[in-house]
This record gives structure tokens, sequence and C-alpha cells, in this order.
């Protein structure tokens, strides 16, 4: 039972190894509210990065831990994402987590629920937050999250499985047009929550640009979504969210690995952050 999670609320020095590592978990997507932006005058873009989209465009399993959707419904290519992190409770018995992770994923049986998956965290970096498990789930809109967090099973879970042997939850929403339509299944996912620094408007302009391109730049990412967080209750003070879905393991590794990757997020993204978290989880164990 294993997701990979980075934080980091100190100042960054390229120079660090603590720095390159962090840059390793960081990942990017789309951004559909910073599409109100216009390029500073004299903008241009260079390399491989991907323009910024203006107004009117769009940027572009187990049995136990299926990220697969029921097949009688569409495939959406705007959804609402709702990721929680969990920390169970040290000598918590195996056989009540296991029954916690089993009853979240049963919740994907929801009207409402496009889809879910739930389970441990595959690494663990963080000098800040510590939390063993994650759950990410889609849905059509904000109200379809709602019914969600009212449902009575889901409330029934909450109060007898989780809060009896987890000391800290994180839960972190955000509204996302994808480039595309919902990807049906995924191995393997990478979930980012950042607070960027205040910023002048041409280095704004250029971390979305680099964050919105990231599925073009690296081809390994299945699929990318980004944006703002509208719940703010247990976000610890985080405001972007970013989500990374990949065919399996293997991508997700090799993103990690990818020198590219590791560069960019160094010179380009984590110098402009106050803070950051990252997990890395998988749908199926049994790829480890």
């Amino acid at each position: 039972m294993m997701m990979r999670l980075s934080t980091n609320t100190t100042s960054f020095s390229p120079s660090t190894g603590k720095f390159r590592e962090a840059a390793a978990g960081i990942f990017a997507t789309k951004t559909s509210f910073f599409t109100s932006l216009q390029a500073p005058q004299g903008w241009c873009n260079s390399g491989r990065i991907s323009r910024f989209v203006f107004p009117g465009e769009k940027i572009s399993r187990p049995p136990s831990f299926s990220s697969t959707i029921s097949a009688n419904m569409s495939l959406p290519s705007k959804v609402v994402e709702h990721i929680v992190f969990f920390n169970v409770k040290e000598g918590t018995p195996p056989g009540k987590t296991n029954a916690m992770v089993s009853a979240l994923q049963g919740l994907r049986s929801l009207d409402t629920v496009l889809q879910l998956t739930t389970g441990p965290i595959l690494h663990v970096t963080s000098d800040t937050y510590k939390y063993t498990h994650a759950l990410h789930s889609r849905y059509k809109d904000k109200q379809g999250l709602a019914d969600y967090s009212g449902h009575p099973q889901h409330l029934s879970v909450v109060k007898e499985l989780v809060l009896p042997i987890v000391d800290d939850i994180f839960a972190f929403d955000w509204e996302a047009d994808l480039d595309g339509p919902m990807m049906p299944a995924y191995g393997a996912l990478k979930m980012t929550v950042l607070n960027p620094k205040d910023l002048a408007h041409p280095q704004r302009f250029e971390l979305v640009e680099i964050l919105s391109g990231y599925k073009s730049i690296f081809p390994t990412i299945g699929q990318v979504s980004f944006g703002e967080n509208f719940s703010p209750a247990r976000a610890k003070g985080f405001t972007w969210g970013f989500l990374s879905l990949f065919p399996g393991v293997k991508e997700l590794e090799e993103l990690n690995k990818n020198e590219e990757h590791i560069k960019l997020q160094v010179e380009k993204v984590l110098p402009q952050m106050e803070k950051f978290m990252v997990v890395d989880m998988i749908t199926n164990l049994a790829s480890l």
C-alpha cells in the first residue's frame, strides 16, 4: 500500500539536492481560469513550450483499485476534480485501513460519480505534511460533487470508517476544462497543489504557459487538468490544483526521471511557488 507525495514550504535554491528532488515530483496541466490573461506586449513563445490559450479556446485496475467509469456514462470534457489526502494514524490495524479503502472505493457506485479511485500512497517526501492515502474523483459539475458529499452513504463511510482512524484530512476541488473527452481509465496519477508567489504579469503568464503546455512536452502523460480551488476550508492555503493521468506506473516513472521535466521545474516552476504538495498514486498495485 503505497503513492508519492512531496511537499515543501521553504524557499528554493536551484543548486540544492532537495530542490532537484522536489522538482521530480511536480507536474502541470492546462488552465481555464487564466484564459482571461492577455500576452504582455512583445511576448513571444520559445522552445517546445506550447502557446498560451486565449478566451474561447481549449488548451491542450485491480478489483479494489479501479479507476474505470460506468459503461453507460458519456465521457465529458468538462469535469469537477475532487482530491482528498488522508493520514491514517500509526498503529491502526490493517483490517481497519483496508475497510476504509474498500468503503471509499464503493462510493464510485453513487449516481453523480463519474470516476473514483482511492488507495495508498506510493511514496512520500514531505517537510510539512504527512499523508498515507488519497482519493481522486470526478463529477459533471459542482452540484454533482455536492450531491456526493451529502449522500447518506458517503456521510456514513466518513463517520464510521474514516474519521476514527485518521488524524489529518486535506481536500481540494477545482473545475477543469479538459483537452479532450475524460480519460476512461488510468493506471497512475499525479496530484499537485500549489500556492504561487505574487508574480508580475509576464512571470505569471510564462508560468501558466509552461503548465498549460505540459502534456505536449511530455507525451507519456495521458491527460492533464488544471484549475483554481473553490473549497478552501481544508486546502491549507493552497490555491492551484493540477492533475496528470497516466496509462500506467511505467509512464509515471518515466516522467519522474525525465531530465527535461526536472530542469523545467527547477528553473521555471518551483522558484515561483511559496509552497507545493505532490502525490503520486497508482490504481493497480499488481503493476509494482
